[in-house]
């Protein structure tokens, strides 16, 4: 007993020893000094660099290397683009600093923008907050507030009038939209608000409804270089003849602009959270990779929290927020720099005998019909909409009848497309004219071209069984002819249990349309095909 006594406390003094000696170590920073760059949206930089010259100054060490902590401010948007590259393995950029070992930019937003599977370590932790609002004036706030403005109305005012508001001298809302993280929020809320999607998914993003709503955001949306110049410029013009009446921007920053306030318009709004990603690249190694987890535990320390609310920031909140994935960021993206006011669409309906034909309980004529009436109740108004019916025969010589002309779906012009279609009836002749009616369509289509609109024709047919003088080949030549890049006509098809032709394949891809082939009508993917011919951009 007495020997093994002896080698316990024997054991523990060389233990104690040991871990004397590997303190000694460390406190030398035998493996000499490592550096984690910290690259932060210059946003937040302020305060982030205070917390490294705190963490700098505990002299921490790690792996018996000495750590410091080097932050270099550079815009999230930059950082974005250069992380791909980086991934592609295409020279870094010295301008924009150091490659990372952290990078923390103004939202999760930027993060899904980056994300490339494997750069980015677990889950990135935020580290203050700050909602997105409006900056506006203090009365135009005041009208907003009472109004109980929804970010769907944003769209209507921007392209109406602030009279709605009780501001009839303001003219429209004048929101500046410069290219940045807080207008694609103030977007993706938009969006948000009028398909009732939160966060907004892929599905809603690319409808009609979406489009057109961020389309009326970005298409008259007075120039701005970048949100820091648009609020500057908004400051010093408040009055309702001002160019500017309103500027996205996170509440932190319009507390620094005086004369400006802020509205939160209502509903679920997006912010900044400031996500800390650790990045694991092959310029990061694992000691670096430590200190950044040393770090984002020490800017999140209830310690650093008065660094952050002291510059107006929120404190960090325990999880980044939900945001759209970045299929649906860059969609939205994609809107707002090409921005399309809704389309514009004339749609061809066959009308021969073979369309009378009964799938489920009623025809393919019928079925059609309610899948047209059906769509155009989800389309807004300054999308338009007109039909045209052909067969063989259907207006004494003529192959085609001008049911509707097409034009922006108002009230009046609603009612005179839903009498349209509940007077059509199908003809008792199996041939058709589609080519020749196809050609009169895209004529007409080139002669009341709609700016600011995504011009289209959609062809809904069961054959075509074109009996015509026109064939196939001349239908392409006569289409290319017309074609005039200034004025593209989009040409969509939809073929319901027939063939189709290779013709009105190739119009499809020339004109940027699409082909659908449905076997019945009595099923949901036609309805579906219908409403997303006549309500995509």
């Amino acid at each position: 007993m007495i020997v093994l006594a002896l080698a316990v406390v024997g054991w523990a003094w060389l233990q104690e020893r040991s871990k004397d000696r590997d303190s000694a170590a460390a406190a030398a920073c035998v493996e000499g000094t490592v550096t984690l760059n910290v690259t932060v949206d210059p946003t937040i930089a302020e305060p982030v660099k205070a917390a490294a010259e705190r963490f700098n100054a505990t002299k921490p060490h790690v792996r018996d290397h000495c750590a410091l902590v080097a932050v270099h401010p550079q815009s999230s948007a930059a950082m974005v683009t250069a992380f791909a590259g980086a991934v592609a393995n295409a020279p870094w950029d010295p301008a924009l600093g150091p490659q990372p070992g952290l990078w923390i930019p103004e939202s999760m937003r930027s993060v899904e923008l980056m994300r490339v599977p494997g750069l980015i370590a677990g889950t990135p932790q935020p580290i203050a907050v700050s909602p997105i609002a409006l900056a506006v004036p203090d009365e135009l706030r005041r009208a907003m507030e009472t109004a109980q403005t929804k970010w769907a109305d944003l769209p209507r005012l921007q392209q109406g009038s602030l009279a709605d508001l009780g501001l009839p001298a303001w003219g429209p809302l004048r929101l500046a939209m410069p290219a940045g993280d807080a207008s694609l929020a103030v977007a993706t809320a938009v969006g948000s608000g009028v398909s009732g999607t939160d966060p907004l998914d892929e599905t809603a993003a690319r409808s009609g409804q979406v489009i057109s709503a961020v389309s009326q955001l970005a298409a008259t949306a007075p120039a701005a270089k970048d949100p820091a110049t648009a609020l500057t410029e908004l400051a010093a013009a408040l009055d309702p003849a001002a160019p500017l009446h309103a500027v996205a921007a996170t509440e932190q920053q319009i507390r620094t602009n005086p004369g400006l306030t802020a509205y939160r318009p209502v509903g679920n709004g997006p912010v900044d959270d400031y996500p800390a990603a650790e990045i694991v690249g092959n310029w990061v190694n694992q000691t670096q990779n430590l200190v950044a987890g040393l770090f984002i535990d020490y800017l999140r320390a209830p310690e650093q929290s008065k660094l952050f609310t002291d510059n107006g920031f929120g404190a960090a909140p325990p999880a980044t927020s939900a945001v759209p994935a970045k299929a649906v960021l860059t969609q939205v993206q994609q809107v707002l720099a090409n921005p399309v006011l809704g389309v514009h669409a004339t749609v061809l309906l066959d009308t021969s005998s073979s369309m009378s034909t009964a799938e489920g309980s009623m025809t393919r004529l019928a079925n059609s019909l309610a899948a047209l009436q059906s769509t155009m109740t989800v389309m807004p108004p300054e999308f338009g909409l007109g039909v045209w019916t052909y067969a063989k025969t259907t207006d004494g010589s003529n192959p085609y009848r001008i049911a509707a002309p097409t034009a922006a779906l108002t009230d009046q012009q609603r009612t005179a497309v839903t009498q349209a279609l509940g007077a059509v009836s199908a003809s008792t002749i199996a041939p058709d004219r589609t080519y020749p009616t196809l050609e009169a369509a895209y004529r007409s289509a080139l002669e009341n071209y709609t700016t600011g609109r995504t011009n289209s024709i959609l062809l809904i047919t069961d054959g075509p069984q074109d009996d015509s003088t026109i064939t196939g080949e001349q239908l392409l030549t006569d289409i290319a002819a017309l074609a005039n890049p200034a004025k593209p006509i989009r040409i969509d098809v939809i073929v319901i249990g027939g063939n189709g032709t290779q013709t009105l394949q190739t119009l499809t891809q020339r004109t940027g349309g699409s082909y659908t082939k449905v076997t019945s009508s009595n099923d949901l993917a036609y309805g579906t095909a219908v409403s997303k011919a006549l309500t995509t951009p």
